[in-house]
């Protein structure tokens, strides 16, 4: 049989079947689920967590205000004993930010105008993705971090362009709560990725009324040590700036 038909085959029978995401309560406000993209050939998979503003907070470290030549997500999760970490969106060669960053309420990286590019801010303690265009100031945001392209816009999904790659991406749902996802040994495509972040949890995605995809490929990193639970999703590529989750 032809492999493209076998795949297909394969691809339309997960979607029929695929079962709702089960996600697991590591504390309270902090959950996690693993969702695969051919459920019964768990080749790879994109692994999630949920959270709550209101028991955590987001932050943004940068790797340049560290001695050593390589800092990675992991390395940075265990110095700061915080939760859990992930890359955070572009950069230049020399490991400069490109785009919006802000910490603490504070300006580190200015905006930058790319149409396709889009900002995940926090503001009086709730989430949102914009484009960088509506992206408006306030003193009352307390975290921003730009990079593109948005994956899911109010529900649909826009039009994105094809390419495999690791993927990595903040997410918000109906609620309000913050999704990081990340693939783990799984390159798709930003769409394949998008639908996975869009699909209600009943049909095994993962609820995200919007997305925002971060700087994937080689970057795409994650380190968790919460409790008893640990998750290792490691790169040795360097990176400009993690995403990283602390307690209240």
């Amino acid at each position: 049989m032809n492999y493209q038909i076998l795949f297909c085959i394969i691809a339309l029978f997960s979607t029929a079947f695929a079962a709702p995401t089960q996600w697991r309560t590591l504390e309270p406000g902090l959950q996690y689920t693993q969702v695969y993209q051919t459920p019964g050939f768990p080749i790879g998979a994109i692994h999630a967590f949920k959270i709550n503003l209101k028991k955590y907070r987001l932050d943004l470290v940068f790797t340049k205000n560290y001695e050593r030549p390589l800092i990675l997500v992991k390395d940075l999760v265990e110095t700061q004993e915080v939760l859990l970490g992930i890359n955070g969106g572009f950069f230049s060669q020399n490991l400069i930010a490109l785009g919006l960053r802000i910490i603490d309420g504070e300006q580190i990286s200015p905006l930058k105008h790319i149409s396709w590019w889009g900002v995940f801010y926090i503001k009086n303690n709730r989430p949102y993705i914009v484009s960088q265009r509506d992206f408006k100031k306030s003193s009352r945001i307390s975290f921003a971090v730009q990079s593109g392209p948005r994956l899911v816009i109010n529900g649909r999904i826009p039009s994105l362009k094809p390419g495999w790659s690791f993927r990595s991406a903040l997410g918000i749902t109906k609620k309000g709560e913050v999704i990081i996802a990340i693939t783990n040994r799984l390159p798709i495509t930003t769409n394949t990725f998008a639908n996975i972040l869009r699909t209600s949890m009943k049909d095994g995605g993962l609820a995200c009324t919007n997305a925002l995809n971060l700087d994937g490929g080689s970057s795409s990193q994650l380190y968790a040590e919460i409790g008893g639970f640990h998750l290792n999703i490691p790169s040795l590529a360097p990176i400009s700036d993690a995403i990283l989750v602390f307690p209240k």
